[in-house]
C-alpha cells in the first residue's frame, strides 16, 4: 500500500501537476475497490485533490483516450472530456473575460489552444493559455510579449490577436486569436487537395509574404514549420504561433528573451546558426532558412532532414553540419529555377541565402510568372562575389591587408636574409598567398581539403617560420589551428590533422617547453587524430599516448581537452570490461569539470552523463536514478529544460524507474520524454519509437489492457 502524501501538502496547498499525473495514472490502473481505498488514503491528506481525482476516474476516461491525444497531455484531455477543470489545468466550460471555452484543439509543451466563443461580438476564436505549472516569470513574459508583438500585426495571412489578458483566479495569461476552422498544415493541405506544383508554390509565396510583413514590423518568428502555417477550407493561409518570436529591433528594448546556450525552434526546419544557442547569431535569415526547408517539404513531400538512428546530440550536430539536400535530386520533375530558389533559401551558409524574406517572395513570384529567377545554386565564386557586394569595405580592406601584410612580412624576411635562394622562396610564397588568400576564405564555404586551402596553410606556415625564425610560438598556434580544422572541419582528414598537431607540438616545445599549454593541447589533438583514423595500429598508438598524457593534464586548469581525455580512457576501460577503472576515469573527468566549470555548468552535466551510463551498464538502477534526478534538477534550474541532454536524461530516468519495478512512475516519466522528443525533434523522429517501446513495457508491467497500449504503438518515422 502506498503511503499518503505528507502533511505539508494539506488542503490549503495546491498539489503539483506532476503529482496529479502520477496519482491519476496509478488510480486508473487499479480495480474499483483498490482505487476507492487509495482515494480514501489521499483524502486524509488532501481532500480537494481526492475529490477531483475521483471525478476523473469515474469519467471512465481510459476508453476515451484511445486514439485521441497521447503524451503528457493525456490527463488534460481526460479533464476536458469529463468537463473537469483542475486548478486551471484545463479551461473547458469556463468563461474568462467574455470568452466561453468550448473544447481543446491543440497542446504543446507550454500552452494549450481551445476553440472558444466570444460573447460580444459573437464569434469563434482560438483561445490560447499558458500551462499553469509553467507560468513562471520568464515563460509568462514570453507569452505576454508574443501577444504584444502579434497585436501590432495586421497582415491578412497572420492570425491576429483580438484580445489578451491575465486571469487572476487561475494565475495564467491568455490571448484570443482569429480562429481558422478545419485548418490543416500547409503540407497536409496540399496533399489532401492534391495541389499541383504551381498551386503549392503560390501558397508558400503567400505565407512568405506574411512573414516578410512580420519582419518589416521588427519581429522574427524563429519556429517556422508546416504546423505553424495553416490553411483553412477556404484556402486562406494563416501563419500562427509566434511563441518563440523575438523582436528584431525593438524600440522599447523588450524582446522574448532567449538565454545564451538556449536552442529554440524545431530541428527539422531549424537553421544551423540556431543550434549555437546564441541569440545574437540570429537575424531574418534564420526565418529564410526555415521557409526554404518548408518549401522543400511542400515540393518533394519529404522532410528536409533525416534524423533516424541519431541521438539528440547527434541530431543537433547534423543540423549544424549537414546541408539540406537538393530538391531536384529527390523530385527531378521540378524546374532548375525552383530548385535554385529552394537551395538559396535553405543554404547552410547564412551569407549565401536571400538577405531577407522579401527577396524570397520576389523570386517565388518570378517563378510563378515564368520569369527568370535571380537565385542560383550557391557556388564558391557566387558566394564570394555576393559577399564582396554586401561588404565592399571589409572585402577591399581584407584584400589590401592580405597583400600588404604578406609584402611587409616578406620584405622583413628579405632584409634579414639576403641569400638569393631565400629571396626566391619568399617571392614564391608572396605570390602563392596573395593569389589564393582572399578567394579561399571561409566566406566561400570551401571544404577543408580543397587544394587552395592546402596551399594557403602550407604557404602561411612557411611564411610564419621564415619571418619568426627561432621564435616558434606564433607558428605553433597556427599549426594547432590547422590541426583542429582538419580534425573537425568540413573536409576531415585525421592523418593531415596528426601531421599538423605534431608540428604544433614541436614548435610549442621549442618556444615554451614540453609543459606549455599549446604543446599539451597539440598532444591531445594527436591522440584524437590517431583514434579518428580507425585502424588497430593507430588506435593502439593513440591509447598509449593518452595513458601517458592523462596524469600530466588532469591537474591543469588551462588545457581544455583534459576532461575529454579522461572520459576517453574510461571508454577504453569499459570496452576492456574493467568497470572499476572505467568508473574511476569517469569520476575524475566529472570532478575536473566541476572544479573548472562549476557544478551546474552544461559541460559538467555532460561529463557526469558518463557516470549515469556506467550505472546503467552495471544495472545499478537506484544509483542511476539518484544521479538523473540531480542532473534533471540542474537542467531545469538553469533554463535547459528542453536541451538535448534533458531529453536524454528524461528517457533514461523512465528506463531506471521501469527497471526498479516502479512502472506507474515510469509511465508518467516516459510520457513526458515522448512529448519532448515529439515537440523538439519532430513527430517522425525514430527516437519516439524507442520511448514508446518502454512505455508499452511499463503499461504491460501494470497489467494494462491492449486498448491501453494501443495509443503507444510505433509511429511512422523517417
Amino acid at each position: 500500500m502506498n503511503a499518503p502524501m505528507s502533511e505539508s501538502s494539506r488542503d490549503h496547498q495546491t498539489p503539483p501537476e506532476d503529482e496529479m499525473v502520477r496519482l491519476f495514472a496509478e488510480l486508473v490502473a487499479l480495480d474499483e475497490n483498490a482505487s476507492d481505498e487509495r482515494l480514501a488514503e489521499i483524502a486524509q491528506v488532501h481532500p480537494r485533490m481526492a475529490a477531483r481525482l475521483r471525478a476523473l476516474v469515474r469519467a471512465d476516461v481510459r476508453d476515451s483516450l484511445v486514439g485521441v491525444v497521447p503524451g503528457q497531455d493525456a490527463l488534460a484531455f481526460v479533464r476536458s472530456r469529463s468537463g473537469i477543470a483542475v486548478d486551471g489545468g484545463m479551461l473547458t466550460d469556463r468563461t474568462i473575460s467574455g470568452f466561453v471555452i468550448k473544447e481543446l484543439v491543440g497542446q504543446g509543451g507550454s500552452g494549450a489552444v481551445y476553440r472558444a466563443q466570444q460573447l460580444r461580438p459573437a464569434r469563434a476564436v482560438a483561445f490560447k493559455a499558458l500551462r499553469p505549472e509553467l507560468a513562471g516569470a520568464k515563460a509568462r513574459r514570453r507569452f505576454e510579449l508574443e501577444a504584444e508583438h502579434l497585436a501590432g500585426l495586421t497582415h491578412p495571412n497572420i492570425a491576429r490577436v483580438v484580445a489578451a489578458g491575465f486571469d487572476t483566479e487561475l494565475r495564467i495569461p491568455w490571448m484570443a486569436m482569429e480562429f481558422v476552422p478545419n485548418a490543416s498544415d500547409i503540407v497536409r493541405y496540399a496533399q489532401r487537395q492534391q495541389l499541383d506544383l504551381r498551386a503549392r508554390v503560390k501558397l508558400m509565396a503567400t505565407a512568405c509574404a506574411a512573414v516578410a510583413d512580420a519582419h518589416a514590423h521588427g519581429l522574427l518568428h524563429r519556429d517556422l514549420k508546416p504546423s505553424n502555417i495553416l490553411v483553412g477550407d477556404d484556402g486562406v493561409v494563416k501563419v500562427i504561433d509566434f511563441g518563440l518570436a523575438r523582436a528584431a529591433a525593438p524600440q522599447s528594448g523588450a524582446s522574448v528573451a532567449t538565454e545564451p546556450g538556449e536552442i529554440v525552434g524545431t530541428l527539422l526546419y531549424m537553421s544551423p546558426e540556431q543550434c549555437t544557442g546564441d541569440p545574437r547569431a540570429l537575424d531574418v535569415r534564420a526565418d529564410v532558412f526555415a521557409l526554404g526547408a518548408v518549401l522543400y517539404e511542400l515540393v518533394t513531400d519529404q522532410a528536409p532532414r533525416q534524423f533516424a538512428d541519431l541521438t539528440v546530440h547527434g541530431a543537433i550536430l547534423a543540423v549544424s553540419a549537414r546541408e539540406i539536400p537538393r530538391a531536384i535530386a529527390h523530385t527531378p520533375s521540378i524546374s532548375r529555377d525552383l530548385d535554385a530558389v529552394i537551395a538559396m533559401a535553405a543554404a547552410q551558409d547564412i551569407a549565401a541565402r536571400y538577405a531577407n524574406v522579401a527577396q524570397l517572395v520576389e523570386d517565388l513570384q518570378r517563378y510563378l510568372n515564368d520569369e527568370p529567377v535571380l537565385a542560383r545554386p550557391p557556388r564558391r565564386l557566387r558566394k564570394f562575389r555576393a559577399w564582396m557586394r554586401r561588404e565592399p569595405m571589409l572585402a577591399s580592406t581584407m584584400a589590401f591587408a592580405a597583400v600588404v601584410t604578406v609584402g611587409f612580412a616578406v620584405g622583413a624576411a628579405l632584409y634579414a636574409r639576403t641569400l638569393s635562394h631565400e629571396a626566391a622562396r619568399a617571392l614564391a610564397i608572396t605570390r602563392g598567398v596573395s593569389d589564393t588568400l582572399v578567394p579561399a576564405t571561409k566566406k566561400l564555404g570551401m571544404t577543408q581539403d580543397a587544394p587552395a586551402v592546402r596551399e594557403i596553410q602550407h604557404a602561411a606556415y612557411d611564411l610564419s617560420v621564415l619571418v619568426n625564425g627561432v621564435d616558434h610560438e606564433a607558428t605553433a598556434s597556427l599549426a594547432l589551428k590547422h590541426a583542429f580544422d582538419w580534425l573537425k572541419g568540413t573536409g576531415r582528414d585525421p592523418v593531415e590533422a596528426h601531421k599538423w598537431a605534431s608540428v604544433a607540438e614541436s614548435s610549442a616545445t621549442n618556444a615554451q617547453g614540453p609543459q606549455a599549454r599549446t604543446a599539451l593541447e597539440a598532444r591531445c589533438v594527436q591522440v584524437w587524430a590517431l583514434l579518428a583514423q580507425q585502424t588497430p595500429e593507430a588506435a593502439a598508438q593513440g591509447r598509449a599516448q593518452l595513458i601517458a598524457l592523462a596524469p600530466i593534464i588532469e591537474q591543469r586548469n588551462d588545457v581544455d581537452t583534459s576532461s575529454d581525455c579522461l572520459a576517453t580512457l574510461g571508454e577504453f576501460a569499459q570496452t576492456d570490461g574493467n568497470m572499476e577503472l572505467a568508473f574511476d576515469y569517469f569520476q575524475r573527468a566529472a570532478a575536473r569539470s566541476t572544479r573548472i566549470e562549476g557544478a551546474e555548468a552544461s559541460l559538467t552535466v555532460q561529463a557526469r552523463h558518463y557516470l549515469v551510463d556506467m550505472h546503467r551498464a552495471r544495472k545499478q538502477w537506484s544509483e542511476a536514478l539518484l544521479l538523473l534526478d540531480e542532473l534533471l534538477a540542474i537542467q531545469r534550474r538553469n533554463d535547459r529544460a528542453h536541451s538535448p541532454w534533458t531529453l536524454r536524461f528524461a528517457l533514461q530516468r523512465g528506463e531506471s524507474l521501469l527497471r526498479l519495478d516502479r512502472a506507474v512512475e515510469a509511465e508518467a516519466q516516459l510520457i513526458e520524454a515522448e512529448a519532448l522528443v515529439r515537440d523538439w525533434l519532430g513527430p517522425k523522429h525514430a527516437m519516439r519509437n524507442k520511448v514508446r517501446v518502454m512505455l508499452r513495457e511499463s503499461l504491460t508491467a501494470q497489467g494494462r489492457s491492449e486498448a491501453d497500449l494501443a495509443p503507444w504503438a510505433d509511429v511512422e518515422v523517417q
